[in-house]
């Protein structure tokens, strides 16, 4: 909590894929991997080009730690969830937060990332603890992160500066002031939340669809898995890797007889012995057969296609159950 802070080179690192931007020479803030893992990968490598040793993970509903153990096992990784409900963060949370940091930037080619979803509360929030604690003034601190991050509201800067308050002694005509002056900045330096989360939402991409094509023992092997196991990732034999697969995607399962089961893809497809390709996933339903109407390209698969094959929006829109 003593560290100086780094001096903010004008040239600091300029991230064109990842989700982040550097506030200073060794800290970042901003948003998660993309569901998308072919580029999820491609951010992570610009991550560590870019020099980052550390990930900060606060978000309380998911995590890449899976992801960036797999390819990039040398990260240090801190999963410090939190909520995104507009509620007050306790001191307990902060004060955890900052000495993880602190012990981590000891090494002085560390460089650290902290993140949550979108990069535009949490996040920034946090990273104000970190620049307070490393004795940046409140405004200077909230000017850097905006300059750095336009999108980053900082809605919980209110739980961040009473943490530092509290940690440091301040007297009351302290905390008055202090609190008097995020007021002004926040009214100075005003943005919608709900117009910036739009526009971030706006770009993202909506989720897949993935057909997979089970052989007739298939949905029972997978049954038994399902129910000795619970709620497990199950690895899928695939014949190849497509760009397009990403987290979350759904995956719906085809027997010759009709629709079987639905699945969450929860990771990317992985090598496997002897020359296996297999896609992680969790299974959500098994059931017996549903006969469908399948468009003409989706019959074609069915007989002889690899998996997994991407349903299109249209050809989803045409899945029809077969009438008797």
């Amino acid at each position: 909590m003593t560290r100086q802070p780094d001096v903010a080179d004008p040239r600091l690192p300029q991230l064109s894929l990842a989700n982040a931007d550097f506030v200073t020479d060794r800290l970042a803030v901003g948003g998660d991997l993309s569901p998308n893992f072919v580029r999820a990968r491609a951010q992570l490598d610009e991550l560590l080009a870019a020099g980052i040793t550390h990930i900060v993970d606060l978000r309380e509903e998911w995590s890449d730690e899976g992801l960036v153990e797999t390819w990039a096992p040398q990260v240090r990784y801190l999963q410090h969830r939190v909520a995104d409900a507009g509620q007050k963060i306790g001191p307990d949370w902060f004060a955890g937060l900052v000495a993880w940091v602190d012990e981590a930037l000891a090494d002085s080619s560390a460089k650290v990332l902290v993140h949550c979803h979108m990069g535009v509360n949490r996040a920034p929030s946090a990273m104000l603890a970190l620049l307070l604690a490393q004795g940046l003034g409140l405004r200077p601190a909230l000017d850097a992160i905006r300059q750095a991050r336009p999108v980053a509201v900082i809605d919980y800067a209110g739980s961040a500066l009473d943490w530092y308050l509290a940690s440091t002694g301040a007297d009351a005509r302290q905390r008055r002031n202090a609190r008097r002056s995020l007021a002004r900045w926040r009214r100075a330096n005003h943005l919608d939340v709900y117009q910036v989360i739009r526009a971030i939402r706006d770009t993202e991409h909506p989720g897949n669809r993935w057909l997979v094509h089970l052989g007739p023992d298939d949905p029972a092997a997978l049954a038994t898995v399902i129910n000795d196991a619970g709620e497990v990732a199950v690895g899928l034999s695939m014949g190849t890797s497509p760009e397009e697969l990403s987290q979350l995607d759904e995956v719906l399962f085809l027997t010759m007889d009709g629709l079987v089961g639905r699945a969450l893809v929860v990771g990317p497809v992985q090598p496997a012995e002897p020359h296996d390709l297999l896609l992680p996933v969790l299974v959500t339903n098994l059931f017996e057969a549903v006969p469908l109407d399948l468009p003409e390209g989706v019959v074609a698969w069915l007989a002889d296609g690899t998996n997994p094959r991407l349903l299109r929006p249209e050809e989803y829109r045409e899945l029809a159950v077969r009438k008797a």
